[in-house]
Parts: C-alpha cells; sequence; structure tokens
C-alpha cells in the first residue's frame, strides 16, 4: 500500500519557531512507519503561518490523491482547511492544543484542551498567586475564545480578568504593554502569544522589572522549543502545562528523545506540541496499517475507546469527540531551559471541547454518596483531586480494601484499574469510580479442542482442527470449505497466526466483492499508464503485499476464468507479473483459499473452475461445519462472545437468563456464527441499556419465538430438513429473497443455493 501524507506546516512565517519541530516529529514518524508492504510518502507543504496559504496546499494535495494530512498549527489554519477535507474526505491529525468548540468528522485532535489544560493551569495559578489575571494574547481564534473560557472560571472562583491585550501576528514591541502590566499589579499574566512575538515580551519582561517582584506568565503556549528562542536567561521561573514535556524521566521518554536527535542530527529542545504530532501521526499510520484503509471513518472507528502508551502516560481515544483521554502536568521553567513538574493529574482528564464553565455541578455531598452506595449496593469510590478517598460503599470496601481518609498513589489506582472493570464519573473536586468484578472468560469444556482463535466441543470439527494443525506446520496451500459465515477467515488466519509466516502480513482478498475488470490490478499490481484511470505511479497488488506471509483468497470459487488460468501460472512459478509491465518478480507467499460452493461438482457439471487450480489449492481441504450442524457449541459461542462484547464496550450484561440461552442453543442458524455474532451484540446492547442480564426480550422475535415460528418440528427430522422448514417459512412471511434473506441474517446468494439445493 502507498500511502501520501500532507505535511501542512509553516516553515516560515510568525509560527515557524514551534511548527519546524512539528513537521521533524511527524517526519520520524512516517520513517518510523514505513515497514514491510507500506510505503508511506511525505509530501511536506509550506503553508507560511497564511490561512488561505493552507487551503491552497491542502486542495492541490488532495487533488493528486492525498488522503491523510498532519499540521495547521493554529486554529485559523485548521478552520481553513476544514471544507477541503469535506470535498475530498481527508483527514487531517490536528496535533496542536486549542480552543475547543469543535468536533469535525474529518478531524482527529491530538493537542489538549481548555478543559485539560488551560483549567489546570489556571486552577494553580489561583491557588497559589491570586485571582487577579493579566491576559495578553495574539489576535486571532484561540487566544480570544481561551480568554473567555479564562473569564468564566475566574468568575467561578470569585476572581477576575482585569484587562486583555491583544497584538497582531509577529509583533515585537512590548514596552506600552508592559508598563500597563504592571500598573495594573495583576497576581498573574495569562499568555496565549504565539511565533516570533514571545520573544520580546518575555524578554522585555526581564528588563524592565529588575528592581520589582517578576510577575509570573502562565502560558499553554510556551514550551522548550520557545523558552530555547527566548533564552533560558529570561524564561526561567514561569509555568506551562501539558501532558509531555522533555524533562520527563520515563525510559520511553528518554528513548523518544535519542530517536528524535539521532534522526535530526541534532539536539534540539523538544515540546508538547512537537511530541503530540509525534504521536498523532503515529496512531494514525498504526491504524491505516491494522485496519487496511486511509478512509477516515474506518480510521476514527478503529481508533474509537482504544488506548496507546505514551511517552507521558496512557492516553484513550475518546468515543465521542475525537479527542484524547489523557494526563496533564504543570512545569514551572528553569534556567536550563527545561520544566521541573509541579503538578500532575496523575490519572486521565477526559476530553470536553464544548465546556465553556470549569463549574460542572455542585459537589456530591457525602449524605448523597452514602445513599447511591447504599441504595444501589453498587461499589463506588470517591477520590477527591488531591489524592484522598472521601467515600467508600461497603461493597467497594470489600473489593479494593480502601478506607475513608486513605490517600490513594497513582499505583494504587493502576492496580485498581487492572484488577477490576472502573467507570470513572468526573465531579466537581473528586473523581468518582463505578468498580466492578471483570468477567471471567468462559471456561472451556475439559473435552473442548482450541486452535488459534477457534475452540469446539463437535467431534467433527475437532478432527478438521487436526489437519488445521499439520497445515499450519506445512507450507502446502490450503482449501477451506463451508458456508457463508461459519469462519472462514478466522479458520485461515489461525493457521497463519500458527505457522512460521507469523510475523509476515496476513492479507485478505474477497474474490466475490472485486469488479472483475480490476481483478487482475488488485491482485498483482499495475504499472503507470497500464489502463485508463490508473494511480500515478502504479501500485503494488496483493501478492506483493503478502510477500513472506499468507494471502486468503476468499470465496475463490466467485473467480473468472481467465483470471483462473493465471492464478494456476502464480502457484507454479512462485512469479507475479503486475499489468502494464512484462518483467517478472518473485514473491514468497503461502496460499490459503475459501469457498462455500462445492468446487469438485461445479467442476463437472458447468465447468465454471478448473480442475488443475482445484488441485493445487486443495493439497490440503478443511470444511467447517455449519452452526446447525454442532448445536453443542453454541452455548460456549454464546460466553465467548457476551464476553467480547462485554470488553468492547467496557460493561454491560454478563450472563444469559436460562430461557435465553435455551432460545439460542435451539435457533437452526442458518447465517451461521456471523448471525450469531450480531443477535449476541443486539442483545447486549438492549440488556446493557436496561443494565439487566439478557432475557428472551432482548432476542430477535425469530429466536426467542423459535419453537412456534418452526411449529414444533419432529424429533426425528434432520438437521437439513429443519433447515429447509425454517427457510421456507421465511420465504412465506417475507415479499421477497431479499427480504428473506435479511430475515434469516444470510447472504441472498447463500439462500439462493440453498433453494436451488431443495428444489
Amino acid at each position: 500500500m502507498h500511502i501520501k501524507v500532507g505535511l501542512l506546516f509553516s516553515l516560515t512565517g510568525t509560527t515557524a519557531l514551534t511548527e519546524k519541530g512539528q513537521c521533524d516529529a511527524a517526519r520520524l514518524a512516517i520513517e518510523e512507519g514505513s515497514h514491510g508492504p507500506y510505503k508511506i510518502e511525505a509530501i511536506i507543504r509550506d503553508i507560511c503561518s497564511d490561512p488561505r496559504k493552507s487551503a491552497r496546499e491542502a486542495e492541490a494535495m488532495a487533488q493528486e490523491g492525498v488522503r491523510i494530512f498532519i499540521g495547521c498549527y493554529t486554529s485559523a489554519c485548521r478552520k481553513a482547511i476544514l471544507p477541503v477535507l469535506e470535498k475530498f474526505n481527508c483527514l487531517l491529525v490536528y496535533p496542536t492544543l486549542y480552543e475547543g468548540q469543535e468536533c469535525h468528522p474529518n478531524v482527529i485532535y491530538t493537542g489538549e484542551l481548555p478543559n485539560q489544560q488551560v483549567y489546570t493551569l489556571l486552577d494553580y495559578l489561583t491557588r497559589h498567586y491570586g485571582k487577579r489575571v493579566y491576559c495578553i494574547g495574539t489576535d486571532y481564534v484561540y487566544p480570544r475564545e481561551t480568554n473567555q473560557q479564562v473569564q468564566s472560571f475566574l468568575r467561578d472562583r470569585e476572581g477576575a480578568v482585569i484587562k486583555e491585550q491583544y497584538v497582531p501576528f509577529g509583533h515585537q514591541h512590548f514596552q506600552e504593554v508592559w508598563s500597563d502590566i504592571l500598573s495594573q499589579e495583576p497576581d498573574a499574566i495569562f499568555s496565549t502569544l504565539v511565533g516570533k512575538s514571545i520573544i520580546p515580551f518575555y524578554r522585555d519582561q526581564q528588563r524592565l522589572e529588575t528592581k520589582r517582584k517578576k510577575v509570573p506568565i502562565f502560558s499553554p503556549i510556551t514550551k522548550e522549543t520557545e523558552l530555547e528562542a527566548i533564552g533560558t536567561e529570561y524564561g526561567a521561573g514561569h509555568y506551562s502545562s501539558a501532558s509531555y514535556f522533555q524533562s520527563l524521566p520515563t525510559p520511553e521518554n528518554l528513548a523518544f528523545i535519542r530517536r528524535f536527535q539521532q534522526f535530526t542530527g541534532e539536539k534540539r529542545a523538544i515540546s508538547s506540541v512537537m511530541y503530540n504530532t509525534y504521536l498523532g501521526t503515529k496512531m494514525v499510520l498504526d491504524t491505516i496499517v491494522e485496519a487496511r484503509s486511509t478512509n477516515h471513518r474506518k480510521i476514527y472507528e478503529h481508533m474509537s475507546k482504544k488506548t496507546f502508551e505514551t511517552a507521558c502516560g496512557t492516553m484513550l481515544v475518546d468515543t465521542t469527540h475525537r479527542h484524547l483521554s489523557r494526563p496533564v502536568k504543570i512545569g514551572k521553567s528553569l534556567s536550563n531551559g527545561q520544566f521541573e513538574i509541579v503538578w500532575d493529574s496523575e490519572r486521565n482528564i477526559v476530553p470536553r471541547p464544548f465546556h465553556t464553565s470549569s463549574r460542572t455541578s455542585t459537589p456530591l455531598s457525602d449524605v448523597v454518596l452514602k445513599a447511591w452506595g447504599h441504595m444501589s449496593e453498587e461499589a463506588v469510590v470517591a477520590i477527591s483531586e488531591q489524592g484522598t478517598i472521601i467515600f467508600v460503599s461497603s461493597k467497594a470496601e470489600q473489593l479494593t480494601s480502601f478506607a475513608p481518609g486513605q490517600s490513594v498513589t497513582p499505583a494504587m489506582l493502576q492496580a485498581m484499574h487492572q484488577t477490576f472493570l472502573v467507570t470513572p464519573y468526573a465531579e466537581e473536586r473528586c473523581q468518582i469510580y463505578l468498580v466492578k468484578p471483570r468477567m471471567a472468560p468462559a471456561v472451556p469444556s475439559p473435552t473442548a479442542s482450541r486452535f488459534g482463535g477457534i475452540q469446539t466441543v463437535h467431534p467433527g470439527y475437532q478432527r478438521e482442527l487436526e489437519i488445521a494443525r499439520i497445515a499450519a506446520q506445512s507450507t502446502a496451500n490450503v482449501l477451506i470449505l463451508g458456508e457463508t459465515g461459519t469462519g472462514k477467515e478466522v479458520m485461515a488466519e489461525s493457521i497463519h497466526r500458527e505457522s512460521d509466516r507469523k510475523n509476515g502480513p496476513f492479507i485478505a482478498v474477497n474474490a466475490a466483492l472485486l469488479p472483475k475488470d480490476l481483478i487482475a490490478s488488485e491482485l498483482f499490481g499495475f504499472v503507470d499508464g497500464a489502463f485508463t484511470g490508473a494511480k500515478k505511479g502504479g501500485a503494488i497488488g496483493k501478492f506483493e503485499a503478502a510477500h513472506n506471509g499468507t494471502i486468503f483468497l476468499d470465496e475463490i470459487g466467485d473467480m473468472p476464468l481467465e483470471l483462473q488460468v493465471v492464478l494456476l501460472r502464480v502457484i507454479e512459478s512462485k512469479k507475479i507479473v503486475r499489468l502494464g509491465e512484462s518483467r517478472e518478480r518473485a514473491i514468497n507467499v503461502r496460499i490459503i483459499a475459501a469457498t462455500n460452493r462445492n468446487l469438485a461438482a461445479e467442476m463437472v457439471a458447468n465447468h465454471s473452475f478448473r480442475p488443475d487450480l482445484f488441485y493445487r489449492l486443495n493439497v490440503l481441504s478443511i470444511t467447517i461445519p455449519s452452526l446447525m450442524d454442532r448445536p453443542e457449541d453454541i452455548e460456549h459461542l454464546c460466553q465467548e462472545l457476551i464476553h467480547e462484547c462485554f470488553l468492547n464496550y467496557g460493561d454491560g450484561p454478563q450472563f444469559f437468563q436460562k430461557e435465553a440461552l435455551h432460545a439460542l442453543v435451539h435457533h437452526p442458524w442458518p447465517g451461521n456464527i456471523r448471525e450469531l455474532r450480531n443477535v449476541i451484540e443486539r442483545a447486549f446492547l438492549l440488556a446493557r441499556q436496561e443494565k439487566t442480564d439478557i432475557t428472551p426480550e432482548h432476542l430477535p422475535p425469530n429466536i426467542r419465538n423459535t419453537d412456534s415460528y418452526l411449529q414444533q418440528p419432529a424429533r426425528s427430522s434432520s438437521l437439513k430438513s429443519l433447515e429447509r422448514q425454517v427457510i421456507e417459512q421465511a420465504l412465506q412471511k417475507t415479499k421477497s429473497v431479499t427480504e428473506a434473506s435479511q430475515f434469516l441474517g444470510i447472504a441472498r446468494s447463500t439462500l439462493y443455493r440453498k433453494i436451488k439445493s431443495y428444489y
């Protein structure tokens, strides 16, 4: 896969001071992400701190095929390219702190929000210095909207912004501003100056305040790169806040600093916006590789609720607002240009982009907490922002051994999260945790056989798993047979993961979904100009992408005859030829194919599949029985699937009522495991909403009424006749084959094949 990434940073202009480092951080992440079959090309454009130029450059790159962008430091530049993102279905990784009030579907925000950064900074300011604050900022979106939130915060604490002052981008003369500041005698200064203006502002303070106590400057923007530009003798003694500081002593951070300095070839200051750029770029590129897609919706869906271990702690991609839940620290600048950490949240602060007031609610009283703890009989722990337990219910005390008045360390919180399922609720001046025991994975039956991600107690399927184990230890081609939805891709991936190719790529291709005129180019690649509309520069195919790994060809029976000839030649020669060229390229690929058709019968009946290809693919054959043929597996599959839902959603029902499990076990499942998975997730979500175990009422009508729906078929009926009866009744109750297939939870093509086999 060839991935073009557009880097939109100001390499010249007033904010180049900060953005050059961000660009280098993005380049490092791209270099580290360029491995194996994934070629990542960085396309860099200088946007010169100009929103209009940002939009022009973004549109030009989008027209060249760029779908992933990183950058746009200022909010003005970010907002300028939003129409471009929408027009071309692109994704922007915005790695800079900003004012919030936005949640755009084409943006993932990896910078800090005001409730994570500004409020913590102001809280520290008011507790240590006072409540009279002078605001100075550059005249654009971020400073003005942020200062509105500063005013709201201070009003809530009976403080005040005594004056707001704004200067143009690149402003250099601050003597009059400092004279005004000193005349107002503020307790502290809150600065949202950006770019080159920061340097004279800090230096002028040093020159004008030589005979009086220095007023501390609190700035969410001024970090290590700005201190380096100001001069360490001018920047010491001031404050900033972020998730990341270069001075963090974690092994992950020390390793990152070494890699960055080796990459740039010089020892340079590293700031939080640089690290957020590196982190955001790496997160998105890793997700593209995992999801095998550059579609912005698929990337976000894959990242949602996923945790990332970083140099500054664990971060979580918020499922609602496209921002990061993150720990935050406050640093005091030192004379060496680094920051000393003076405050640490020691927990993640959830993102609230539309939060305009620091006062969320009245603090919960002990009476309310005790009532909640006793009435609900749930395990509830409330911890103050100072880290002291202010309430623990009796159930929580039994589970955690916590006690009121006890100080909680980060290690204790981490142990609680690892041991239990913990749901946090942020309240004014405290954090409330709802603690539940983690659900234990379903215990396999003593007679169960397991291979990779597959478990079965069905004797026939256990024999097939023995063949799969043999296949994993060999290099032979494998043909997997089974109905739609039985888990053929899971079987193929299990063989790959248990083989000596497990560290190589696993590339899955559904031959039935590829347009017939594009199958050759998708499988074998193409060169520049191979056909009308071919991507400039050409592209590798799936076989080259699977080099040193495994390619899974699903629905191989739907491959056109002319392509079967080419595939046979690839199997025999272990070489491919890209569309539009004559040069052969050697590949090392293990082929696993699958189909829901009877290929042996089709070779004889209608000659739609080549016998020579069939015998080359069918070295080892594995047949996956339908779920109808192995009802003894349904109960443990239900337990595995509900456990999977429980882990994905973080809470919810853990058990089935006996009647619900009975209905699930006795349903014929024409759509096999795929249908079962959909039904379990639906029931899980309904039961989760009601906070109950799964009952028959949470199941679809055709499943909870299985007995009446089937009109009590005779016990002597075979499974095939039972399936036929289910299909007949579905056809009678619906208006078309399409509607019947949807009702049964199977593909329309599968239903047609089943009907053909019965009549």
